[in-house]
């Protein structure tokens, strides 16, 4: 007899294969919610200033109208989306072996070619945050983090040493080109090569890479690091449990998917043995359940608001809270939640998922990094979490 769990599950399989496949029908191209400065014509004159490039992608990125076939701004690959894919292809939740095995090659063969004369990745525009100004021949450190990282699961799920030698070069990237800042208690990696920003997903996403690796691989020197910058994002956690995006004066809010990403890489942390992650994550799991999603399953964008309702942070609950459900059970049911109450308030009639629900009106773009991307790893997260080997495991251990 079926149970209402499995029923379920059924459902997020079925949703996740066709994301999938939309996906893969698309080439795994799709739009940006930050590639306004990909313009090839109208915006021209605005695009001379910090605050003209600012203004040219806020409106990109908000406007309920795409602006992208007027401004001449064209489909193209992203370095986060192809890792999320691969990641997801990896860990296959959906899709027949030999299919997602195929896919896994076609998107890791795509993510090398955008790899940069580095040997790390960036995204495919030019960008101009509060922060700083960077193109897209700049490699980033979360990118990077993320091609990493799929290059570990594709190594987990295939056994390929090349893909594990792959992934090493990749922290041997972070260890000699971003290296770290020393800033006591602890150190923190930049967002840039050179960069000294103190911003916490970024260090922790390199952290959790050379913890996974040092798993793999052994090596002293990525713990080392990686122990660092734990050190530093650990000392910096607020008395409610919260992070700041970043520890300056115009960094100081708190939202949902940033905090998600710090969450999981703590774990990360703490599985490879760095003992000062696992009461900060306990921590800040606590908080992030509390003050970053309501009691239906709504994910608020921070702490401060709930609008505008974002698909990176509906993703990122959905991700973070299934992850977390390894030590925490409960935390499966309020992923759950999350996901029932982004197909009854975000889903579109194509059957994609909108980009942002703001108090008057909806931004109905299904972006491929914003939105499919990470709503395709979230859901293998959620199923392979709530697969029952894993749900009878928890169960056992409590």
């Amino acid at each position: 007899m079926r149970t209402p769990g499995d029923t379920r599950v059924s459902f997020a399989r079925a949703l996740l294969a066709f994301l999938e496949r939309h996906a893969a029908e698309h080439e795994w191209k799709g739009s940006d919610q930050y590639e306004g400065l990909n313009a090839t014509r109208l915006v021209g004159p605005l695009t001379r200033s910090s605050a003209g490039r600012r203004v040219v992608i806020q409106a990109v990125k908000r406007s309920p109208l795409d602006l992208r076939p007027l401004l001449g701004i064209e489909p193209r690959h992203n370095a986060a989306s192809l890792a999320w894919f691969a990641s997801a292809y990896a860990r296959n939740q959906a899709l027949p072996d030999e299919e997602a095995r195929e896919q896994l090659e076609r998107v890791l063969g795509l993510l090398r070619g955008l790899r940069l004369g580095s040997g790390a990745w960036g995204y495919h525009f030019d960008f101009e945050s509060r922060v700083f100004f960077y193109p897209q021949t700049a490699p980033n450190t979360i990118a990077t983090a993320y091609a990493g990282m799929a290059l570990l699961d594709a190594y987990e799920a295939t056994g390929d040493e090349r893909l594990l030698g792959e992934a090493l070069g990749v922290g041997l990237f972070f260890l000699a080109r971003v290296p770290q800042t020393p800033d006591p208690p602890g150190a923190f990696f930049g967002y840039l090569e050179g960069d000294g920003s103190p911003i916490h997903n970024s260090n922790l996403h390199v952290c959790g890479l050379l913890a996974r690796l040092h798993q793999a691989c052994g090596q002293a020197e990525l713990l080392d690091a990686a122990a660092r910058g734990v050190e530093w994002t650990v000392a910096r956690q607020r008395a409610d449990g919260s992070w700041p995006y970043g520890e300056r004066a115009n960094l100081s809010w708190v939202d949902g998917f940033h905090t998600g990403y710090v969450l999981d890489s703590l774990a990360q942390c703490a599985a490879a043995g760095i003992e000062a992650a696992e009461p900060a994550f306990e921590r800040g799991l606590e908080f992030y359940r509390e003050a970053l999603f309501l009691d239906d399953g709504t994910p608020r964008y921070s702490a401060a608001s709930v609008y505008p309702i974002d698909m990176q942070c509906v993703a990122q609950g959905i991700q973070t809270l299934a992850l977390a459900s390894e030590s925490d059970p409960s935390c499966l049911q309020q992923a759950w939640a999350v996901l029932d109450w982004a197909c009854a308030n975000m889903r579109l009639e194509n059957g994609l998922f909108a980009f942002q629900r703001r108090r008057l009106w909806v931004n109905r773009a299904s972006h491929m990094r914003g939105v499919v991307a990470p709503m395709v790893l979230a859901l293998t997260h959620l199923v392979e979490a709530s697969a029952p080997r894993h749900v009878d495991a928890r169960l056992r251990s409590l």
